[in-house]
Order: structure tokens, then sequence, then C-alpha cells
């Protein structure tokens, strides 16, 4: 097992980020790269998230004839003034 880092510049932030946690710069570089991998995986669970609510959200609005539609845009009309704050 090896890694070399041949760039300067993420030497220096592998030695700062190591200075500032007191942890090695081994130590650093692990902790960092879980928490990027933990950050990629919680933006791949919202792209799902999102995907499933834009799929919910189609679903119902197939469901709803247009006359529902139109008494729901009717019934906002009445809850909201024209700045969408409530009335």
């Amino acid at each position: 097992m090896g890694l070399n880092i041949k760039n300067e510049r993420t030497v220096e932030l592998v030695r700062e980020l190591a200075r500032r946690t007191g942890l090695s710069q081994t130590s650093a570089v692990e902790e960092a790269v879980r928490a990027k991998l933990a950050e990629v995986d919680a933006g791949a669970g919202r792209e799902v998230r999102r995907a499933n609510v834009d799929k919910l959200l189609g679903d119902l609005d197939r469901s709803l004839t247009a006359e529902q539609k139109n008494q729901i845009r009717a019934d906002e009309k009445q809850l909201y003034d024209g700045h969408g704050l409530p009335v």
C-alpha cells in the first residue's frame, strides 16, 4: 500500500489539516476522504429522494381532474396574497 502525493498544494493542505485537527497526516487524509465520501453519498440520496418526490407529484397531477386543479388554484387564491404570503 502506498500513496505518493506529488502535488505540493495538496501536501500543504494535508499538513494544515493534520496540524489543525491534531491528527497524523495519514489520519487527516483518511478523515477527509471519509467525509467527502459521506458527502457524495448524501448527494446521491438527495437525487434519489428528489426523483421520488417528482414521481409522486407527477402521479398526483395525473390523478386530478381539470376541475379539481381549478378548485385547488381557487382555494390557494383565498389563502395567499399576490406575494405568496398568507392572508
